[in-house]
């Protein structure tokens, strides 16, 4: 808008004050439009729309240039396209005030066609056309605007769903193991004084059913319970893109089983931190046979974060003998894990881990 409101004055001015005083009658309308948003009018909309319309009209009473209109044009074209209804009928207004400022210029000088084509038709096609141009530019802005909040719902939303599936995954490892535990123990009291054998058995097998649900319990604290690395891999794609993030999967070869179910893990936690801490338009994820590499953009830059989870991750790899990475670099974060069966394993003779 501004280099061609430029060309204008420099087309049209009939003197050098007076490309001056239009440049400098552009200044607060162009100052304004730098802090426009799609939501809500700039601070200062009715004040530039004023001071452009004095512009204009000091402009037409001395026969300067019509494109000192632009000003006013583009004040009014900011304010209109915000007003909740008749926006039609506010438009024509415009151009009809745009073409009443001009009509000054018929103080100092008759009326003729050629006056009229340059003060009266020119400055209402070019309102119209100025308030088209913002109009359509707002609408977009608009429309990119509920994009990126839907794709902030969708990232939510996926989040949201990964939890209710490990409340689902919980309940079912603890609801009713829990509930036979509180069974066999009534029986077991009722059982002390008559058949204390028999309700030795029972707490024998409420103890075994104890250590049971811890260690299941702990299987799905650490994303181990039924994960393997296909199911990960379409999962992880379909919240990816769910939440308007593309993905490319590439798979060098088959993961093995003995190292599935963490790298399964790895992805599933890796792409819980891509939806809820990152802006990532593309994430990139590559398997190999004892390895897995995520890949996606929006991270920003900067030292890397407080991982949580992937730190977690790291200890109980690096324990079992893998290794997992994080970096960040050129607004890029890539995690890399290599399964614990990726490395040999020491036999009787050998002394430490080969790494």
């Amino acid at each position: 808008m501004v280099p061609l409101g430029l060309l204008g004055v420099a087309v049209t001015s009939t003197s050098w004050w007076d490309g001056v005083v239009v440049a400098l009658g552009l200044l607060t309308p162009v100052l304004l439009l730098r802090r426009w948003t799609p939501e809500g009018y700039p601070d200062g909309s009715i004040l530039a729309l004023v001071a452009s319309a004095a512009s204009w009209g000091v402009n037409a009473v001395f026969l300067g240039s019509p494109m000192a209109v632009f000003a006013f044009s583009l004040a009014g074209a900011m304010v209109l396209p915000r007003l909740p209804r008749r926006r039609g009928i506010a438009v024509v207004g415009l151009c009809a005030v745009a073409a009443a400022i001009g009509a000054l210029a018929f103080i100092a000088s008759p009326f003729t066609p050629a006056g009229a084509v340059k003060y009266l038709l020119i400055p209402v096609a070019l309102t119209a056309f100025i308030y088209l141009v913002l109009a359509l530019v707002e609408r977009y802005a608009v429309i990119l605007l509920s994009l990126e909040r839907a794709k902030e719902a969708e990232a939510e939303l996926a989040v949201a769903r990964e939890r209710v599936r490990f409340a689902g995954d919980l309940h079912d490892i603890q609801g009713h193991t829990l509930h036979v535990i509180k069974l066999k123990t009534a029986l077991a009291r009722r059982l002390t004084d008559s058949d204390p054998a028999a309700a030795a058995r029972e707490l024998d097998e409420v103890q075994r059913l104890i250590g049971e649900t811890i260690a299941r319990t702990q299987d799905l604290v650490h994303a181990q319970r039924r994960l393997n690395i296909a199911s990960e891999l379409e999962n992880a794609k379909n919240l990816l893109e769910a939440a308007g993030i593309a993905v490319t999967v590439t798979t060098i070869n088959p993961a093995a089983d003995s190292g599935s179910a963490l790298l399964a893990q790895v992805l599933r936690e890796t792409t819980t931190n891509i939806l809820r801490h990152s802006n990532s338009t593309h994430a990139t994820i590559t398997v190999d046979t004892h390895r897995i590499e995520i890949v996606n953009d929006g991270a920003g830059t900067g030292p890397v974060p407080a991982l949580g989870g992937l730190d977690t991750l790291r200890r109980r790899v690096e324990e079992g003998g893998g290794k997992l990475d994080v970096a960040r670099e050129s607004g890029s974060f890539r995690t890399t894990a290599t399964a614990p069966s990726a490395h040999p394993v020491p036999t009787a003779s050998t002394s430490g881990s080969d790494r």
